[in-house]
């Protein structure tokens, strides 16, 4: 193999998250100015959760928090009180989350697809009232969400793929349980979970192996190619090659959940062998303070 610049796949590197973010088009002021934000906003939500538990002292005051709740947009069942009551009851069953991380978690998602709405609407120069704000989140929030809080900094596949898991639905949009259900294994996951999590972001085609093919999809730009090289992809095939070899516990040319599993556990350092997909765990552990204080 000829000489060239291997980056390890897991985690971000400048020349490669550089080139994903100009691909993608990712807006460097809205990005900061989005997450920005979402931290002032769960700040405040947890000043009016705790406003909220002290009794009106006034009609005035029940008369204003009145009139604050018919300014909300009024549409998604997200936006709907009885359904966020609902789902908190059911995501507390399924998630690792509190029941005040759940109610700030609602809150955020609220902040976020109302915040996408809004900027979508300033971006072509419409009046607000021209369109309504989404909600959902769509792959444009999804994207800045990876990058600029949990410093998820990779390839424009998998980010794709990544999108393709949390959206369990294929509505081309996430909701907010399955939104809620991806950030419990991102931020609490066991080992198991994250392992199931890795091996179906890059088991592409959802056939539930990884092959050869796929691997190479996965790694051809983590090699530096060197101009003049007759066959660039030639090293590519060579690492394909040798991470099936290691992953492929059974040696039936393919890696089943069973052989990655079996191979992580032996090795954890396998978990994102074909890629980031999971956060720091120091951005996990700065976004879990904000919840909870």
């Amino acid at each position: 193999m000829s000489e060239r610049s291997v980056t390890p796949t897991g985690g971000a590197q400048p020349g490669v998250g550089a080139d994903a973010e100009r691909r993608a088009g990712i807006s460097v002021r809205a990005g900061p100015t989005l997450m920005k934000s979402v931290s002032i906003f769960l700040t405040s939500g947890r000043k009016a959760s705790a406003k909220r538990q002290i009794p009106a002292a006034s009609g005035k005051g029940e008369s204003s928090r009145r009139r604050r709740r018919k300014r909300m947009p009024e549409g998604g069942g997200a936006r709907n009180s009885a359904y966020i009551v609902k789902v908190i009851e059911s995501l507390k069953k399924k998630t690792r989350f509190s029941r005040v991380e759940l109610d700030n978690l609602c809150k955020l998602y609220k902040k976020l697809t109302t915040n996408s709405g809004q900027q979508q609407v300033g971006s072509i120069g419409r009046r607000p009232q021209s369109r309504p704000a989404v909600e959902k989140i769509d792959r444009t929030i999804f994207r800045e969400l990876l990058h600029n809080t949990f410093h998820v900094i990779t390839e424009d596949i998998l980010v794709e793929r990544l999108f393709c898991c949390w959206d369990r639905e294929i509505e081309g949009a996430i909701r907010l349980e399955p939104w809620i259900m991806g950030l419990d294994v991102f931020l609490r996951g066991s080992l198991r979970d994250k392992i199931s999590f890795c091996f179906h972001v890059y088991d592409l085609n959802n056939d539930g192996y990884i092959t050869k093919d796929e691997i190479f999809q996965l790694l051809k730009n983590c090699l530096i190619k060197q101009p003049g090289e007759e066959d660039p992809d030639e090293g590519v095939k060579d690492l394909s090659e040798l991470a099936l070899k290691k992953l492929d516990v059974d040696h039936d040319g393919k890696i089943s959940f069973r052989d990655y599993e079996m191979a992580v556990k032996e090795e954890p350092l396998l978990l994102e062998a074909f890629g980031q997909c999971l956060p720091t765990e120091e951005s996990c552990a700065a976004f879990l303070a904000t919840l909870q204080s």
